[in-house]
């Protein structure tokens, strides 16, 4: 059966914190971190978003109080589109927990470190993309450019997208931007990532990176035939990603909707924005240097990209939370599972690629 995928309590310029409604559009205009970083939680229950994204421990209920509208009322369905999370939220283990973390890392933003690391890593991107236009494609090219867009993926815009680079909204904008630099778009990438999937972490039908049909990654998800072989054609499918998010992403931008979630029409500027980027991509990856050295080699180095960039990512995509021993993997139906803390639950279903160099 399907399910509904947006909240009817609310209308699209609302938000709902702790159980009360607030004008999201109002208050985005006076918003410490900028407004761009609030447009995608328009329309949701952002309870968990906004203690996921802010180091507060209690609700900050006084500068709210002017955007207060009403109180929202218990959730009309049981997924997370309509309000019904799978966790408790903002529990004292997890207030200790942060309190914890705040002490041991007073400052919990980036380092000179990850700004030396994240610019030599766009000014290579810049410069291989450069040798091609001036010089001609080749494999190797090919190679570089696609591990060092993966590693954008991963180790620049992750980060600026989740608002972690720094307490100042435009500079986790402008470096949130370097995900439309390698094809991708900074806006669906927030709703995909930071909307769904970390409020609803291993949560089948609610986090679009744990349920589908092509790959079964868990027990919830019916066995079909060609699963037998998804060990082999995964594989092959991997590499292939960034063609799905180049052209049919396209798409989910013009329509507004993403993983089955309409995008909050708060976002149709960003939208705009976000589609002027991915043709200027278009243009830069793919037309330019096909129209200054039209031939296969030319294609090859532009699939040799497309491969290397989508095999990086897509393995550390599936060993991030789908894998063997997995602290548990709960089912859309709240009715099947105790509500466990939803800090906790991030850490034992999460594997993690990190350290001091990462």
């Amino acid at each position: 059966p399907s399910v509904s995928m947006s909240d009817p309590r609310l209308k699209d310029h609302e938000v709902i914190l702790e159980g009360n409604v607030y004008d999201l559009e109002a208050f985005s205009k006076v918003h410490p971190g900028g407004p761009d970083v609030l447009r995608i939680f328009g329309g949701s229950d952002a309870t968990v978003h906004y203690y996921m994204l802010h180091p507060h421990l209690k609700l900050r209920e006084k500068p709210l109080e002017p955007y207060k509208l009403r109180a929202a009322g218990p959730p009309k369905g049981n997924t997370a589109a309509e309000g019904d999370s799978a966790f408790l939220i903002n529990t004292p283990a997890y207030q200790d927990l942060k309190a914890r973390v705040k002490k041991a890392i007073p400052y919990q933003f980036a380092t000179w470190e990850w700004y030396v690391k994240a610019t030599v890593l766009f000014a290579l991107t810049v410069y291989v993309e450069w040798t091609v236009i001036e010089s001609g494609p080749s494999v190797l090219k090919g190679l570089v450019l696609g591990c060092l867009m993966a590693f954008i993926g991963l180790a620049i815009q992750h980060d600026a997208n989740h608002g972690a680079v720094s307490p100042n909204g435009w500079v986790n904008q402008v470096w949130g931007y370097t995900q439309d630099w390698i094809g991708g778009s900074a806006l669906l990438w927030r709703h995909h990532h930071v909307l769904m999937h970390h409020a609803e972490t291993n949560v089948d039908g609610d986090d679009p990176d744990h349920s589908g049909d092509i790959v079964r990654f868990n027990k919830m998800t019916q066995w079909k035939g060609h699963h037998k072989w998804q060990a082999m054609y995964t594989w092959l499918l991997l590499p292939l990603l960034p063609i799905n998010w180049h052209f049919m992403e396209f798409f989910d931008l013009v329509n507004l909707k993403h993983m089955g979630r309409p995008i909050s029409k708060m976002a149709s500027s960003s939208a705009k924005i976000a589609l002027f980027f991915r043709c200027c991509f278009f243009v830069r990856f793919y037309l330019v240097p096909l129209y200054l050295y039209p031939s296969l080699w030319t294609v090859l180095y532009q699939f040799v990209t497309l491969c290397a960039g989508g095999l990086y990512l897509g393995v550390n995509f599936v060993i991030s939370h789908n894998f063997e021993g997995v602290k548990s993997v709960l089912s859309t139906d709240r009715a099947q599972h105790t509500k466990r803390d939803w800090a906790f639950e991030q850490v034992e279903t999460s594997s993690t690629v990190g350290g001091r160099v990462l």
